[in-house]
């Protein structure tokens, strides 16, 4: 099967000298990164790294202002609909979803790309917590006559939409790191990322 087309082939281990000890899984790890993320170059990781940053700091700032607006100042009677699970009040549910769904993502992502065990198990039990949280108002609107279906559809929509965020916010952060990763990898073994272009055009003068 033909290999895909990357902005760089990373070296492999045999292609450094011997005094020097470059993992065969950080040379994966690299390419799997410059396939994904796709720099051009080495000095456009450092704007990817920027604007990344850029985005998630100001994702997670709509995030907790969202939570303050439409949860914490909200309204609602936050002590009616008290959560099954811990005895959280809807307030402290919310920042509950907040951190269990960042750390999840955060787990998750590094993960996948890491290729570890057990970040991934306990971000699939925080996102089974998370399910809970967000679906529990709801169902208490149905079930229960602490308030009714309408206010429950209200409190799950809130607590979806600071779900969703989180996890947007958690990819960026993510990527962020590995570009940081990356970028490191690439100077300290001089790797230079070179766009697809001047690669497809080095590779056909060489086969020429």
């Amino acid at each position: 099967m033909p290999e895909e087309t990357q902005h760089s082939a990373v070296p492999e281990s045999s292609d450094f000298g011997s005094n020097e000890t470059v993992s065969e899984s950080s040379l994966e790890l690299a390419n799997r990164l410059i396939g994904r993320l796709k720099p051009e170059d080495n000095s456009s990781i450092f704007g990817m790294i920027a604007n990344k940053s850029y985005y998630s700091g100001g994702l997670i700032t709509i995030i907790l202002v969202f939570w303050w607006l439409f949860v914490d100042s909200a309204s609602d009677d936050l002590e009616s609909g008290m959560s099954t699970f811990f005895n959280l009040d809807f307030s402290q549910v919310a920042l509950a979803v907040i951190s269990l769904g960042l750390l999840s993502s955060l787990l998750s992502d590094f993960s996948r790309e890491l290729g570890k065990l057990l970040p991934s198990l306990i971000s699939g039990a925080m996102l089974i917590m998370c399910g809970l949280y967000v679906l529990e108002p709801l169902a208490i609107g149905m079930f229960t006559e602490q308030y009714d279906l309408v206010e429950g559809f209200w409190r799950c929509l809130r607590l979806g939409i600071l779900w969703i965020g989180v996890t947007f916010c958690a990819h960026l952060l993510v990527d962020a790191s590995l570009l940081v990763w990356l970028k490191r990898f690439c100077d300290s073994n001089g790797i230079e990322i070179t766009p697809p272009n001047e690669s497809e055009n080095s590779s056909r003068q060489s086969d020429a």
